[in-house]
């Protein structure tokens, strides 16, 4: 079974701007970039201002929004690795939203850091430079456990854990939670799970007996949307759109998420 879960925290009283939310899943398939991209599209259309920063080297999120990566000179790699290079320097304006994006050149980010110190904390000190200038900022990590997705969670407030209702849905979770602890204990005590959403549901057996699972484990920390499977949701990244611009009749779950989550952060900050 997985790992114990994340103590509450206990968070500042004045809302931060912006709230920043990792979206992690030790496990590949889970619909984090999809998660991000429409999720952020939401909120933008709620009428908040939103960065989505890629950390994958495989640039998914960043082709999602129509940004051709044969063709970037400069993304995320260069923020981690040059003391100079800031968000805005690499941030492209894409479909409503900000985009800070990935580059293959990311795999080696690891070893290039090696003998940085505070190399845990790079993305939290760049992004305190853009204190009031964005409501959200969403973070797409890659589904492995390194330093990269340290830095995401070093700097966010909260966690969105999207898991598939499909079989061996719960794997990599139990190193995510280990991982959340490990990182309240050491580098961000405020860290949160904001909720767990459950991705690609339908009418079958096995999507209800995983989506009974995951409840019966987290609770009421699972949102009450879901994300249904829709071939729509797939086919938008590929013309470089949210789904809510590609085929906005299918955007509904999408819609109810954001919602959700402006309520779960409220309430963390009446």
């Amino acid at each position: 079974m997985p790992a114990a879960r994340p103590k509450p925290s206990h968070f500042e009283v004045v809302r931060p701007r912006p709230i920043i939310i990792s979206v992690a899943q030790n496990k590949g398939g889970t619909a984090k970039t999809t998660t991000t991209l429409n999720l952020g599209a939401a909120l933008a259309a709620r009428g908040k201002r939103v960065l989505l920063i890629d950390m994958d080297p495989q640039g998914n999120l960043t082709s999602g929004t129509g940004i051709d990566l044969a063709s970037l000179t400069s993304s995320m790699y260069q923020v981690f690795t040059e003391r100079s290079v800031g968000l805005t320097e690499i941030a492209q304006e894409r479909i409503g939203l900000t985009v800070a994006p990935a580059h293959i050149s990311m795999v080696t980010l690891e070893m290039d850091l090696v003998n940085r110190n505070g190399r845990e904390w790079i993305l939290k000190r760049k992004l305190e430079s853009l204190e009031g200038k964005y409501d959200y900022v969403l973070i797409d990590c890659p589904p492995s456990l390194g330093l990269t997705v340290t830095n995401a969670l070093a700097a966010s407030h909260y966690v969105l854990v999207p898991i598939q209702t499909q079989a061996y849905a719960l794997y990599g979770v139990p190193q995510l939670m280990e991982m959340m602890n490990v990182i309240r204990e050491d580098l961000n005590p405020n860290l949160s799970i904001l909720g767990v959403l459950l991705t690609f549901t339908n009418r079958t057996r096995l999507s209800r007996e995983v989506e009974e699972e995951v409840k019966n484990y987290f609770k009421d920390e699972v949102f009450p949307a879901s994300i249904r499977q829709n071939i729509k949701i797939a086919e938008a990244p590929l013309s470089g759109q949210s789904i809510l611009t590609y085929a906005p009749e299918a955007a509904e779950d999408y819609i109810r998420l954001a919602e959700e989550v402006e309520k779960r952060v409220n309430a963390k900050f009446k």
